[in-house]
């Protein structure tokens, strides 16, 4: 079985195809292999604005949707070229319904259009699409072309939880490793840290999740960022304090020394809230002198407490909850589990509390919003298709 899955949940237009053999036991895992994975990334054209911008995003999905799915299927070797000439657009009947699920998106009609009008029906059996959470002109990019393709093509169509993508996304790498099996793994708790979701959940067995936690305000890739901003750091905020925090300071001073709140880290629940800190970092970088505020000096032990304060309250949440459910593993993912040294110090947490659960986290590329974690995720939880008319997004819906 081969799956086409597109993501465009943010600022990454992503388009991944994947080939499945399903288990006949539901206990053991399904065989998986990554055919194609392509993203196109928006880095650039956000920064100047220090975050995403809904507009601009959505304008350059529609823009970047029509290629990545030619390069996608090209890397597969899934593109073929049309046969015969196919009837023009002012004679065939489907362009008619085409133009109607894509009426509020003219560029992207048009490249569409343009690219089945060139291009044969690939041999995939379903399309994955995320459809919730995310911001939603975004998503509606992202679901228009999956519904254009499903009717083109025939297609049925398989919406996906973006949320528990990024937690599938452990398992690509695990379906290589024989005899793994998902009761090995569970009961679990999931940590899905990005730039717009900071949450935990209990996960007793594999498809089924409960939220424990929770941020109540600003995520902890949001605190990344903004921070970031207060700083004078390039977007996004995340990598840049993460490689400034590797600096060594040139000078030994008092006045560079940065302590910084760790929020409702000994609260007696698990969740999470992130805006203390974040204005925490602004109070101390107005009560600076002009000359201290420039100095490479105090940007780097600035940089050095955000990092640390983010990962102490994400890692003493996570273990605790770990702890309380006898978890057999940690399931992380999102983009701040790209974080070296937030995984680093996961790893040596959990050694040196003698901690029984696993760590698992996806690869470095894996972390970030991307389609190959799209498709796993619509494979491990049973392919449930639908009717391609009747998808709609939610921006907010959680697991």
């Amino acid at each position: 079985m081969i799956i086409l899955s597109i993501d465009t949940s943010c600022d990454d237009t992503s388009i991944a195809v994947l080939t499945t053999e399903l288990p006949r036991n539901k206990e053991q895992s399904p065989n998986i292999k990554v055919l194609s994975n392509i993203v196109s990334s928006q880095v650039k054209i956000h920064a100047p604005y220090g975050g995403v911008y809904p507009a601009l995003a959505k304008r350059e999905h529609q823009r970047n949707l029509a290629p990545a799915l030619k390069k996608a299927l090209g890397k597969a070797r899934l593109l073929k070229s049309q046969k015969s000439k196919v009837k023009s657009q002012n004679f065939n009947p489907k362009v008619k319904i085409l133009k109607s699920v894509l009426k509020r998106d003219e560029v992207l009609l048009e490249k569409t259009i343009n690219f089945l009008e060139q291009y044969e029906k690939p041999k995939i059996d379903a399309i994955a699409i995320t459809n919730t959470p995310g911001l939603e002109p975004c998503l509606w990019q992202g679901v228009n072309f999956a519904k254009a393709l499903c009717f083109w093509w025939n297609l049925p169509v398989i919406p996906v939880n973006h949320i528990k993508a990024h937690l599938s996304a452990n398992f690509i790498n695990r379906f290589q490793v024989s005899n793994f099996k998902f009761q090995d793994v569970f009961p679990a708790v999931g940590l899905v840290a990005s730039g717009g979701h900071t949450e935990l959940v209990y996960m007793p067995e594999m498809r089924t999740y409960k939220i424990i936690g929770s941020t109540r305000d600003d995520a902890a890739g949001e605190c990344f960022d903004k921070t970031a901003r207060i700083l004078g750091l390039p977007y996004p905020g995340g990598p840049a304090i993460a490689n400034l925090a590797m600096s060594k300071l040139q000078v030994s001073s008092f006045k560079f020394q940065v302590s910084l709140p760790r929020p409702m880290i000994n609260s007696h629940n698990y969740d999470f809230s992130f805006s203390g800190l974040k204005t925490a970092v602004l109070y101390n970088f107005q009560s600076q002198k002009k000359s201290v505020k420039g100095s490479q000096n105090y940007k780097i032990a600035m940089a050095k407490e955000i990092q640390q304060a983010i990962i102490d309250v994400l890692i003493a949440k996570t273990t605790k909850a770990a702890t309380n459910f006898n978890a057999k593993s940690i399931i992380a993912g999102g983009g701040v589990m790209a974080n070296k040294e937030l995984r680093k110090q996961f790893k040596a947490k959990i050694k040196k509390e003698k901690i029984s659960s696993k760590f698992y986290v996806p690869s470095f590329k894996l972390c970030m919003d991307n389609a190959v974690m799209v498709g796993v995720e619509a494979i491990i939880s049973g392919l449930k298709t639908a009717s391609w008319q009747k998808v709609k997004v939610n921006g907010n819906l959680n697991i």
